[in-house]
């Protein structure tokens, strides 16, 4: 499945594109953001964004189906939603320059209405690490509903760490955004 481009208020959304890595790689080695994300070593090379490309979804297969976020200056994050193993899965990060100005809400709902258009209709998991407030609000304005704790390695820091797991449901995200979500 070919990843489309999508235009929000504020930004764009486009699938990651191998020439995004080195940019990937500036933003991502920033402490304060690959401390919240689970495979995220510290610092952060080239080769590790190699890596993580590699895996996404290609046409036909199954995976992370990524977005890179662009507000008219170039990448500033990435928001993905795919399976990995079988169920899909949400995830994102921002660069630390954006954070607060619920440029990460707009992203995920618009990569989310997406996904549920194109999806059969199964719910969604994502989760943060309970010190990371600021995801977890984003989740719950997306329709997110905590399903309880859980534990998530977080590689640079090199430990495990108490986090909170949800799940979307469509049904709940067609209320929320008032969209259908059914293919025409």
């Amino acid at each position: 499945m070919k990843l489309p481009d999508i235009r929000t208020g504020r930004l764009s959304l486009r699938p990651v594109l191998e020439q995004d890595l080195t940019d990937i790689v500036r933003l991502i080695d920033d402490y304060d953001v690959a401390k919240m994300l689970t495979t995220v070593p510290h610092p952060y090379a080239l080769s590790d964004a190699r890596d993580w490309y590699g895996q996404t979804a290609a046409e036909g297969r199954d995976g992370e189906r990524a977005f890179a976020i662009d507000k008219g200056e170039g990448l500033i994050g990435v928001v993905s939603c795919g399976k990995p193993d079988g169920t899909p899965e949400f995830g994102y990060w921002l660069a630390r320059k954006y954070w607060g100005q619920g440029l990460m809400t707009e992203a995920g709902k618009a990569v989310l209405v997406w996904h549920f258009d194109c999806s059969s209709g199964e719910p969604v998991l994502s989760g943060a690490l309970d010190e990371n407030r600021a995801s977890l609000n984003v989740l719950t304005k997306l329709g997110f509903a905590e399903i309880g704790p859980y534990r998530l390695s977080i590689k640079s820091r090199g430990e495990t760490l108490p986090a909170t797991r949800m799940k979307l449901e469509p049904e709940t995200f067609k209320r929320i955004s008032g969209r259908s979500h059914e293919r025409d």
